[in-house]
């Protein structure tokens, strides 16, 4: 006879993504902050002072202590320029964000270029050359009264 029990445990796995609400306020409360402390703040670089940067997520580990800041200057030019400056300032970023903020520990902050963006427009532009194909498809089949079966027309780009 076969055991068809299963057993779930209380515990989370190291590897599980679902984040904790606190995890959730503590970096959204950070995003707020860090977007604030960059707009009114004057850090003395050319990159952070001239360029519109936003901040797009805050993801803190469960034990508070690490926070990876995902920015993207407005327009994406500059971006390796300004997340060198980011990371040169995270000291002083770490300093202000200590006293206005809550916490026992505030977290080493670690910048990052936020690449959804990117990934987001190649997934349209695939989006786009199907719904192409589709279209080309259809045309076809409708003025040739011979149906296209079995064929696969690849894109090579």
């Amino acid at each position: 006879m076969e055991n068809n029990f299963l057993f779930y445990s209380n515990k989370k796995s190291k590897t599980s993504s679902v984040k904790s609400q606190r995890q959730l306020k503590v970096g959204e409360e950070l995003r707020h902050l860090i977007s604030n402390i960059l707009l009114r703040r004057s850090f003395y670089d050319e990159y952070i002072e001239n360029n519109n940067i936003t901040i797009t997520e805050v993801n803190v580990s469960p034990d508070l202590k690490n926070a990876k800041v995902y920015v993207m200057p407005l327009g994406g030019e500059n971006k390796q320029d300004v997340l060198n400056s980011l990371n040169k300032a995270k000291g002083r970023l770490k300093k202000i964000i200590s006293s206005n903020i809550s916490l026992r520990q505030t977290p080493k902050l670690t910048f990052m270029i936020d690449e959804t963006f990117e990934y987001a427009k190649k997934i349209n532009e695939i989006i786009n050359k199907i719904k192409k194909w589709k279209c080309l498809l259809n045309f076809m089949t409708k003025t040739n009264s011979n149906k296209i079966s079995g064929w696969i027309i690849l894109d090579k780009q």
